[in-house]
């Protein structure tokens, strides 16, 4: 059991991401703890230096002795924490430098909707599909994990499906609406996303979301899903809809590509490529770019010519598509962000200025 002074530390901490309204807690050797608020490091001063014995302390207070074996034999571990029933924490455990440090990242405890999210409305009409695949990518901290979420509940609060998700860790908790909602943990409840794939083909359920679509092996399983009339969402770290066509196919030998692009413009429905930005007067607002796969984008994927994309990201808007400028340039004109912070995700900074003008 973890002393009482250690206890009573961690609890301040926390009580102060709270205060703050911090998406991150940080706890490193040399440093005082630094809270992430609203894109910013704020380091709070009144801790004092974070020193080994004090970090140790509280990160074995995390962890129950499985979880401490990990550590050791892993050196890193990644798990979930609920901190007296008012906050839940996705938290990091690794070594840097011999030591160790923990990470915290706020995981609210309400799923936002789509709405709420300021995503753009075309993506309510991923959560009508009966079939085929979602993707939602983005960079670290983009709010990949949240949209992801938020689909998966606009079903369960819409519509009578069973939807099971796949995940590591589990972050945000579902409760069963119209839709029953069962959660799987990679670790706990499975050994790993391709095992817990495997048998769904055969399963009874309609919706399916993983975590993140990380290897050709997920990849080739979440095409049978697809193809056996399942609807999947997942994510993907890559910051744009090409680069993530681009990714998936890349992933496979050469000799599989035209494959794998024919199963692919068969199953994708939609990319969501999003960031997020401060936003003016406080917290934060997403950036999405688009692509929903109309008859030429799944010609492009067949032949191969995904290069052509980011054209008819640009050039089709009327069917509800969007390139990342052009979000990036609406939120500028609605007064949401400012303009250097748009063009700090711009692909093209000169072309952003000039949509802003327009």
């Amino acid at each position: 059991m973890p002393d009482t002074t250690t206890q009573l530390g961690l609890s301040k901490l926390l009580s102060q991401v709270a205060e703050y309204k911090a998406s991150a807690l940080h706890l490193s050797v040399g440093n005082p703890p630094i809270l992430r608020v609203d894109e910013k490091l704020l380091p709070i001063e009144s801790e004092g230096i974070m020193t080994p014995d004090r970090i140790e302390k509280i990160a074995l207070s995390f962890l129950n002795a499985d979880q401490k074996a990990e550590l050791e034999a892993e050196k890193e571990i990644v798990f979930t924490y609920s901190f007296e029933e008012r906050a839940r924490f996705k938290v990091s455990i690794f070594y840097q430098k011999g030591y160790l440090s923990v990470s915290l990242r706020y995981i609210p405890t309400v799923v936002p909707t789509l709405h709420e999210l300021g995503l753009p409305s075309i993506v309510e009409r991923f959560t009508q599909l009966k079939k085929g695949l979602v993707l939602v990518t983005g960079p670290f901290g983009s709010g990949k994990t949240t949209t992801l979420a938020s689909l998966v509940d606009a079903i369960n609060q819409s519509r009578s499906e069973y939807i099971i998700s796949i995940e590591r860790p589990i972050e945000y908790l579902f409760t069963n609406n119209k839709s029953i909602v069962e959660q799987r943990e990679v670790g706990r409840d499975t050994q790993s996303i391709q095992k817990a794939l495997f048998n769904i083909p055969q399963e009874d359920m309609n919706v399916v979301m993983i975590s993140e679509m990380e290897t050709p092996e997920i990849m080739e399983l979440v095409f049978t899903v697809v193809e056996s009339g399942r609807l999947v969402f997942s994510s993907m770290n890559t910051d744009s809809a090409y680069k993530t066509i681009e990714r998936i196919i890349n992933s496979f030998p050469d000799q599989k590509h035209e494959q794998i692009r024919l199963q692919l413009a068969d199953a994708l429905e939609g990319v969501i490529s999003q960031r997020l930005l401060p936003r003016v007067g406080g917290g934060k607002v997403a950036a999405a770019e688009i692509l929903v796969p109309t008859p030429a984008v799944k010609a492009i994927m067949k032949e191969g010519s995904i290069y052509q994309l980011n054209t008819i990201l640009q050039t089709s808007r009327e069917e509800g598509m969007i390139s990342l400028d052009r979000a990036l340039a609406d939120l500028v004109k609605a007064g949401e962000v400012l303009m250097e912070d748009a063009l700090a995700h711009a692909v093209d900074k000169n072309g952003l200025k000039m949509m802003i003008r327009i």
